[in-house]
């Protein structure tokens, strides 16, 4: 007989509001530079279900964003145990802009979904040409394509089994990037201090170095699983290849400390065409001197087509990886965009209905193959 366990209720906490402080300084900046130039015009406040809210002046502009996710999962494993959980998985604030005529930009991102209120990204970047722009701060490192993409931007509810596993997420540092050859040929060259996100505790004296770059072919391939939302008609491929090495201290189990030594390679595609979109990675990551698998792969391949333009989508996603145990994930979508009349809300409206279903080897810690149907309601203004 099924057994069937269900909770209910959001897994929401607000806490203090780091980022109020954040645009408070920020608009400080803005009046400060509107000052030193009495010519300018006064600045312009706007608000909008797709922009957001703006302050704009000469020289100078302020973006405020949220976005959150409210999601219904049913979670079945083959011992016939389903989970039911509705929960608010993300619910976060974002404020970007720049100053001084472009030369400065910033981003600064909050989580206020889950057990405690946490500061995602926090950076500035100092855009000195086209070729060459210098980051400082708290980001995303720019080692895989997905993991670049904005969340909000995401055709599936998750990155999936394979980034979620290889990913090298958020970290402190500085980061170079450029575009060349009239944006044909992209670099992001980064020094983190591998410590990740917000982690006060972590190893800050074996810093990671990262580099990707990236080909482009035809129009440049955008940051975003559905390009056809916002082009018409959109060509363009993208081949990226990057990089990863770190060496830092850890501790064993029986209490001494040894050095490990990863280093990491990936592969990615991406190609628009029209109202389709395709996109795969691929992962290789060695370890020595660790308790890790000393080779590790993984991939994925992922498609996306349009068959009512820039309202609904379907599409799917496979991936594999080997860390141990070998491990397939399986999932299908279909996304719908909000319209008013002839206008799409694209991102900024959308409801998805997906299947998940991934396997477990019989060496995994689980052991479980397991089946997710999950409905979901993103919102972003």
């Amino acid at each position: 007989m099924r057994h069937v366990r269900a909770t209910f209720g959001t897994r929401w906490k607000m806490g203090q509001r780091p980022i109020c402080a954040l645009v408070l300084a920020l608009n400080a900046l803005g009046a400060h530079a509107s000052d030193t130039q009495p010519n300018r015009e006064a600045a312009v406040v706007r608000f909008g279900p797709t922009t957001g809210l703006v302050v704009e002046s000469e020289g100078a502009q302020i973006d405020l964003h949220g976005y959150a996710w409210a999601r219904a999962q049913s979670l079945t494993r083959v011992s016939d145990e389903t989970d039911v959980d509705f929960s608010i998985p993300v619910g976060r604030l974002f404020t970007n802009g720049h100053l001084l005529d472009h030369r400065l930009g910033f981003f600064g991102q909050v989580e206020f979904a889950g057990s405690s209120t946490r500061l995602l990204d926090l950076f500035a970047e100092w855009r000195f040409t086209e070729a060459a722009r210098l980051r400082i701060g708290q980001f995303r490192t720019p080692y895989s394509r997905a993991f670049i993409t904005p969340l909000t931007n995401l055709e599936l509810p998750s990155r999936g089994l394979v980034i979620d596993r290889f990913g090298l997420g958020r970290d402190t540092g500085l980061m170079l990037s450029g575009d060349l050859r009239s944006k044909r040929f992209h670099y992001d060259l980064a020094i983190v201090n591998g410590a990740t996100v917000n982690d006060r505790n972590g190893n800050r004296d074996s810093p990671s170095a990262i580099a990707r770059t990236e080909f482009r072919f035809g129009e440049v391939v955008p940051y975003d699983q559905a390009p056809s939302l916002s082009r018409q008609n959109p060509l363009g491929a993208t081949i990226g290849l990057g990089g990863a090495f770190s060496w830092r201290a850890v501790k064993t189990a029986a209490g001494t400390t040894s050095h490990e030594q990863l280093g990491n390679l990936a592969a990615d595609v991406a190609v628009m065409w029209g109202p389709t979109s395709l996109r795969a990675e691929g992962f290789w990551r060695s370890a020595h001197g660790s308790p890790r698998v000393a080779n590790a792969f993984g991939a994925y391949g992922q498609a996306g087509i349009f068959v009512v333009p820039r309202t609904l989508e379907v599409g799917g996603r496979a991936g594999w990886l080997s860390d141990g145990p070998d491990q397939q994930s399986y999932e299908a979508f279909l996304t719908a965009y909000a319209r008013s009349g002839s206008t799409s809300f694209g991102h900024h409206l959308k409801l998805t209905l997906a299947y998940r279903f991934d396997t477990a080897g019989p060496q995994g810690i689980d052991r479980r193959d397991r089946h997710a149907a999950l409905v979901q309601t993103q919102i972003f203004f």
